[in-house]
């Protein structure tokens, strides 16, 4: 893991989002916020990195992900669970930004898992039977 020096107020990508660090505590990030919600914890560090260009694409990536799922007719989806893996995959991209070869590996973990989650929702698309809707929308 990169360790990265921030200071109060710094702006940097965490979970994959555009983030304001509003508190820290020695050298960890304890709190950032995209100026809706807040985000906290004893050390949010592993999960921060600068404003580059680089982690900006990334992050684009993984949000575009994070949308797709969310926009999936199915609110029977494990989404903590699925949101906990794309910063999971999304840090390990971050980490390996400067590697192009395991980085393009890496995007393509990331659309495999998202082609499977929306190709699953979609193979679920019999919803109905005789009549019936089998699932909660």
């Amino acid at each position: 893991m990169k360790n990265f020096k921030f200071k109060q107020n710094d702006w940097c990508f965490c979970e994959f989002k555009l983030q304001q660090i509003r508190r820290m505590e020695g050298d960890k990030v304890t709190e950032v916020s995209d100026g809706y919600f807040s985000l906290s914890s004893s050390d949010l560090s592993d999960r921060s990195y600068p404003i580059e260009t680089k982690y900006k694409l990334i992050s684009d990536e993984v949000q575009h992900w994070n949308d797709e799922i969310h926009e999936l007719d199915n609110c029977g989806l494990n989404y903590p669970d699925i949101h906990r893996r794309l910063i999971e995959m999304w840090c390990e991209m971050c980490e390996n930004a400067d590697n192009h070869d395991k980085l393009q590996d890496l995007y393509n973990k990331l659309a495999g898992f998202g082609n499977a989650i929306v190709k699953k929702v979609k193979d679920l698309g019999f919803d109905r039977i005789d009549g019936v809707r089998l699932f909660r929308r």
